[in-house]
């Protein structure tokens, strides 16, 4: 039923975006994509090694000369990976996949080809894998993870042209995707960094925006 969900969402989001685009010219929409590069904090490993995608849809409103406020919604990958290393003797893997559907809502402030922006997002969990060794955790033996997510967004966009332009954004958990755990599940030792109230999603996303509209 989830695979079916993720374009399901999609499609209607961009539709909706769509037919605000058609109906209210102070508006602008269109599609977004990019890539995501993430790690959780509170596990033992470091480093944004696990990489995901992202894609959704957008539509912002000019407030003024310098300031706009933007909405989004999107299907963004998450997660946390560390790969053996054989030469220092060390064999084990780990994964963690995480798979939201979010919506951020921004302001940015423009300089000449530039802006910056700031904002918070709400991110419902619709699947999770947790894999250590090539084998996948089982639901049983799984510590759980929170179904929502609310997260702080720091970013910066560049126009290629008044339609196109290129975003990197920087985010991070607002509460904790899982509750510190301190129990005795052999799986999650050493994976779990007790010294961390918790875990936190911990992203960078570099994204492409096209606009369908221009402000007219």
């Amino acid at each position: 039923m989830k695979k079916f969900l993720i374009p399901s969402i999609i499609t209607i989001s961009l539709l909706l975006l769509s037919h605000i685009n058609l109906s209210a010219q102070d508006f602008v929409a269109g599609p977004k994509t990019g890539i995501s590069f993430t790690q959780v904090d509170g596990d033992s490993y470091a480093g944004f090694n696990k990489i995901g995608f992202n894609l959704g849809g957008f539509v912002y409103r000019r407030l003024s000369k310098r300031w706009d406020v933007q909405f989004e919604i999107e299907y963004l990958q998450k997660g946390s990976k560390k790969t053996p290393d054989v030469e220092i003797g060390d064999y084990n893997d780990y994964q963690m996949k995480l798979g939201y559907i979010q919506f951020p809502i921004l302001a940015r402030y423009k300089i000449k080809k530039f802006s910056l922006e700031g904002g918070l997002s709400i991110g419902a969990l619709i699947h999770e894998e947790e894999w250590v060794d090539g084998a996948e955790i089982p639901e049983d033996k799984k510590v759980s993870f929170q179904t929502m997510e609310y997260a702080t967004i720091f970013g910066a966009n560049y126009n290629i042209t008044d339609r196109l332009w290129v975003n990197a954004r920087f985010s991070y958990s607002i509460n904790r995707i899982r509750i510190p755990y301190d129990g005795d599940i052999p799986i999650y030792n050493p994976h779990w960094d007790k010294r961390k109230a918790g875990q936190y999603n911990d992203i960078i996303v570099v994204s492409v925006y096209y606009a369908l509209n221009k402000l007219l």
